[in-house]
């Protein structure tokens, strides 16, 4: 039995949600993709998302203070 998010897989859709919110972040920061900065920016997209905040947009904005 799941116990938390982070016990649940990231479906491919779910990661192309998740893709394009570190795009925007990448862009707004003018980051290249494989920085250390960039992956750093996608473990806290992917922290958030399986901490339970599902919505894009939040994702968005909480990363933008980060």
């Amino acid at each position: 039995m799941f116990n938390s998010f982070r016990d649940y897989p990231i479906h491919p859709d779910e990661l192309v949600i998740l893709e394009d919110v570190l795009d925007k972040a990448l862009r707004e920061r003018n980051l290249p993709i494989g920085s250390e900065e960039a992956d750093e920016l996608a473990r806290k997209i992917i922290e958030l998302y399986q901490s339970g905040v599902r919505d894009p947009e939040k994702i968005w904005q909480m990363v933008r203070t980060v």
